[in-house]
C-alpha cells in the first residue's frame, strides 16, 4: 500500500464519518452528544491502539478491509443516498466509480 492511497482512504472515510457523524446527532441528539460521540471516538483510538500492539496476517487484514468496506457501503446506502434527504444516486455513483479508478490508478 502507498502513502496516496492511504491518504486518499483517510480524506474518504473522514469524510464519511463527518456525514455519519451528523447523521447521528440528527436522530440521537442529547444521548449522541453526552455519549454516543465519546464511545466511538474511544474506540478508534483503541482500534488503533490494538493494531499498533498486535501483528495480523495478510489474510485478516484483507477480511476485515471488506468487512469494513462492505459496512460502510451498507451505511451509505442506508443514511446517505435516501430520497427523503433529496439524495440522487448517480451522484453516489459517479463518486464511487470515481473514486475507484482513482485508487486502480494508483
Amino acid at each position: 500500500m502507498t502513502f496516496a492511497s492511504l491518504a486518499f482512504f483517510t480524506v474518504a472515510m473522514s469524510l464519511h464519518f463527518v456525514v455519519t457523524d451528523y447523521g447521528l446527532n440528527e436522530d440521537h441528539k442529547a444521548a449522541y452528544r453526552r455519549i454516543g460521540r465519546w464511545v466511538l471516538a474511544a474506540a478508534v483510538l483503541a482500534g488503533f491502539a490494538l493494531g499498533a500492539l498486535t501483528t495480523v496476517s495478510d489474510a485478516a487484514i484483507a477480511a476485515l478491509t471488506a468487512f469494513l468496506g462492505g459496512g460502510v457501503i451498507l451505511n451509505v446506502l442506508k443514511n446517505e443516498v435516501p430520497s427523503e434527504r433529496q439524495s440522487r444516486f448517480w451522484a453516489f455513483a459517479l463518486g464511487a466509480a470515481g473514486y475507484s479508478a482513482l485508487l486502480l490508478t494508483l
